[in-house]
């Protein structure tokens, strides 16, 4: 493997740093403000974030990324269902768990998030190579398994 040609300064990361707090900063106000708007909960929007992601997910893989008890979770779930943005289904092999799956055609103030993303972040996009968007493709994998990884840590310092 090739060495890196240069080392980035300490301000570099620094600035580079203070880029990533102000960007989760403008994220969480994003989800507050789709929140308000549309009534639903941050916990609910991030359920139908990962939805969105994945098509449908157990009540407990739910509860983990939200980090919330399954207790809470089946609220989280009822609310959802209630407005019709999810619906339950059996699990096949398991009458204990349930499936939650997306309702993809419901049409709502969450449009405003899935707009941002399918129609104003490509025009951002664009701006860079394949090569530059690979590297920040693996660098956002890269810190979100950190951020994920330190979560978990931080559950054992209760």
């Amino acid at each position: 493997m090739k060495p890196k040609e240069a080392i980035a300064s300490q301000k570099t990361i620094y600035n580079l740093i203070n880029s990533f707090q102000k960007e989760t900063r403008a994220a969480i106000l994003f989800v507050q403000s789709i929140s308000e708007i549309t009534g639903i909960h941050p916990t609910d929007i991030k359920c139908l974030d990962y939805l969105s992601e994945v098509g449908f997910a157990s009540a407990g893989e739910l509860a983990k990324i939200t980090n919330l008890t399954t207790g809470a979770m089946t609220a989280a779930i009822d609310r959802l269902e209630k407005a019709n943005f999810i619906r339950r289904e059996a699990h096949k092999s398991d009458r204990r768990k349930i499936i939650v799956r997306l309702i993809v055609d419901n049409p709502s103030h969450l449009n405003l998030a899935r707009n941002l993303f399918i129609k104003k972040m490509p025009k951002i996009l664009i701006e860079y190579s394949e090569e530059e968007l690979t590297l920040i493709m693996n660098f956002n994998i890269k810190l979100a398994n950190l951020l994920l990884s330190e979560t978990e840590r931080m559950k054992t310092l209760k």
